[in-house]
């Protein structure tokens, strides 16, 4: 393409400057020119186009002039243009053939070439350019379609299972495709560089020759191909004469592995003999029949089974031997149109009539086959069931009984498969369940179990298909059709193949047990009460000597394993006995329940124990606690009692008052015996000192005074 140029402008007498006379001269020429051209500034603005660049992209002059240069640039080459093109051009003055895309008014990108030039100032004024567009859309278009057209035709030749090749009339190779390695061991290049008959077996070489020699029209041809492995495989090509100038001795070809069928047709001979080897030895009787019953082959197992010979029997229509009842049945199987070769065989059970006249059961799988292009003929393959079909009318028989018992049942019988699915339900379920049996089949029986209940019947379902048990039991809840909840027990054993023994599903029966259940909550409620009955003092409603010698013995235990304290606090109500003398038993009995009511409420922690140890003794059991915190304990609930403010003219303080003992021990090594003695002879200590006091086993002496004493 030719490039534009710009003579440069010579002076004039009146002193025109030097930009005026380019633009000017830029102008003029962008008026006169057919071409596609535009002009721009220092700064990349356009400031001329020509009237066929406006008419190429669809714009009006005064909606491009002023404006960027990079703004009418496609996105796709936009960024080249502004960090390379631009840039380049306005250093170096100049670019030739400079591919990018415009974008026209209507949106459309086409591809351009520019050439351009930039004319400068001598006298330092502003430099501005002119530029040379050529619209090349057409151009690119067609070859980006040859592009992709080689590049379909290269893939298709390149990933082709097949070989595709390119030979000369005496086989001589000047392509061939990238399949060869796969196919052959052979690359592209080795295989371009041997002939044709040096990779063909030397018993077919002179055949596949003389077909690439004088061949005329596309033709095929089966032949062993080597391998560079060694050995050969079986190739199947396909090959056709090209046509035109210069190609009349070249042949197109394509080569396909067929060792896998030709080595099975093969097989199919040998399997043919031997499958006549088998048919005449089989103990099942194997017949040709067609669709009207004629018999063209009989195996020699026949006069086992009927007492026919094999040519007795190609002489007797297949229609008379059948039991008048299975005549039907067996005319289906042999007339049946809809039948291909090609269809998985069917099987027919009848009756058959052997030579003494007798019936025996047979069970037949029928194939339709084409012999001798006739496809209505059939294969049949007879078996003699008579044994197989009496041991199952026993077993419905059977069945039947065990139905009759089941449905009579006041039980709930029923039979779940190895998805859970229920496939049998006794009609007890109206009574037991308010379902109706059909209605029991749609619910896999997990869905009505209470959900608490639910993980631990899926566990035993679980169990008993994986083989793990054959029997279990489980009592729990099942919602009745009216929404409540019932109590049941279920007994459940898996079921088994009788012949491998694996697990075929399970059979159950469920009882309602909702009143039993009633009555051993009650029960259990009962003996709760009496139990919590048992361990409570009747008075003050705080554990009794009881409870509190289990609780010690307990908590004993746990401090030795544990290797932690065990803290006792020993109470006793300062001079109870005058109180009682002064107010009576019943006010003394008030007077202890509200001590043992204080000494409750000041414990701060669930496991700590209060306990009415005797007459007007208390004690309490702090586990985990050490000496120091049981003080703290007792201090406060001596307080408690004092606060209570009940009078006792015969104390000293004019009301009621405790003294307490408090030790704690590590019963690692010691036994519980010696937390009490220690506790106890602390209270005395107390008592000695002048009650209203607590006293630490630890303590020597007492301090003085109540609010001392806790050390």
């Amino acid at each position: 393409m030719s490039r534009p140029t710009m003579l440069p402008p010579t002076a004039t007498d009146n002193g025109e400057d030097f930009e005026a006379r380019v633009r000017r001269e830029v102008l003029r020429r962008m008026a006169m020119t057919p071409a596609m051209l535009h002009s721009i500034d220092a700064k990349g603005r356009l400031v001329s186009v020509s009237d066929n660049w406006l008419a190429k992209l669809g714009y009006a002059r005064e909606e491009v002039l002023g404006r960027h240069l990079t703004e009418f640039v496609a996105p796709a080459t936009r960024e080249h243009v502004v960090k390379n093109l631009l840039p380049e051009f306005l250093r170096a003055g100049r670019c030739d053939n400079a591919e990018y895309q415009i974008l026209c008014k209507d949106g459309r990108a086409i591809d351009v070439l520019l050439s351009a030039v930039l004319h400068r100032d001598p006298a330092g004024g502003e430099p501005i350019s002119i530029a040379a567009v050529t619209d090349i859309t057409a151009m690119k278009e067609a070859e980006r379609q040859v592009a992709e057209s080689e590049a379909r035709y290269r893939m298709f030749a390149d990933n082709s299972t097949d070989i595709i090749a390119l030979l000369d009339r005496d086989g001589g190779r000047r392509y061939v495709s990238p399949s060869c390695f796969a196919m052959t061991g052979y690359t592209p290049e080795e295989m371009q560089a041997s002939r044709t008959a040096d990779t063909t077996h030397p018993d077919d070489v002179a055949r596949v020759l003389e077909v690439l020699a004088n061949m005329t029209s596309e033709c095929t041809v089966t032949y062993r191909m080597r391998l560079k492995a060694g050995g050969y495989i079986w190739v199947e090509t396909t090959c056709k004469p090209l046509a035109g100038a210069g190609q009349t001795d070249l042949r197109m070809c394509i080569v396909r592995n067929v060792d896998a069928r030709m080595r099975a047709e093969q097989k199919l001979q040998e399997s043919e003999s031997r499958y006549r080897l088998l048919a005449d030895n089989a103990t099942d009787l194997i017949m040709t029949v067609a669709q009207d019953g004629t018999r063209s082959y009989v195996s020699p197992a026949c006069e086992n089974l009927l007492g026919y010979t094999p040519e007795e029997m190609l002489l007797i229509n297949s229609l008379d031997t059948v039991h008048p009842e299975d005549v039907s049945t067996v005319h289906l199987m042999l007339a049946n149109k809809s039948e291909r070769p090609d269809q998985h065989p069917r099987t027919y059970t009848y009756r058959i009539r052997r030579k003494d006249g007798s019936y025996i059961w047979v069970e037949t799988t029928a194939r339709a086959v084409e012999i001798a292009g006739d496809e209505g003929q059939r294969q049949l393959i007879i078996r003699d069931i008579e044994q197989r079909m009496k041991s199952e009318q026993e077993l419905k028989e059977s069945e039947a009984r065990y139905r009759l018992l089941a449905d009579n049942s006041t039980d709930m019988v029923f039979r779940l498969d190895t998805d859970l699915v229920r496939r049998y339900i006794s009609p007890a379920c109206r009574e037991i369940l308010g379902y109706e049996p059909e209605e029991m089949l749609a619910i896999k029986p997990i869905d009505m179990v209470h959900p608490e209940d639910a993980p631990r019947l899926a566990l035993i379902f679980q169990t008993l298909l994986s083989g793990k048990a054959d029997r279990h039991s489980i009592i729990n809840r099942i919602r009745h059709q009216n929404g409540r909840w019932i109590w049941v027990e279920a007994q459940l054993r898996a079921l088994r193949d009788p012949d491998g023994g694996a697990v075929t599903g399970i059979i159950g029966a469920l009882r309602d047990i909702s009143v039993r259940k009633a009555i051993e909550d009650e029960l259990a409620e009962a003996n709760r009460r009496l139990r919590a009955l048992a361990g409570q003092d009747s008075l003050t409603g705080l554990a009794n000597r009881r409870a509190f010698d289990e609780a010690l013995a307990r908590e004993h235990l746990r401090s030795r394993r544990d290797k932690t304290a065990l803290g006792l606090i020993m109470i006793d109500v300062d001079h109870f006995q005058r109180f009682n003398d002064l107010y009576g038993h019943l006010a003394g009995d008030d007077c202890l329940r509200c001590v043992g009511a204080a000494i409750g409420a000041a414990l701060l922690r669930p496991g700590d124990l209060a306990a009415r140890y005797g007459g007007e003794e208390f004690a309490v059991l702090l586990p985990d606690t050490d000496e120091a915190g049981a003080a703290v304990t007792a201090e406060r609930i001596r307080e408690a009692i004092f606060g209570l403010n009940i009078r006792h003219a015969g104390n000293s303080n004019g009301v009621v008052t405790i003294s307490s003992g408090v030790a704690s021990l590590n019963c690692s090594d010691i036994e519980a015996d010696r937390l009490i003695a220690a506790a106890d002879q602390a209270l005395y200590r107390a008592k000695d000192f002048g009650r209203n006091a607590v006293c630490r086993a630890g303590d020597v002496t007492p301090g003085d005074g109540a609010a001392a004493n806790v050390a």
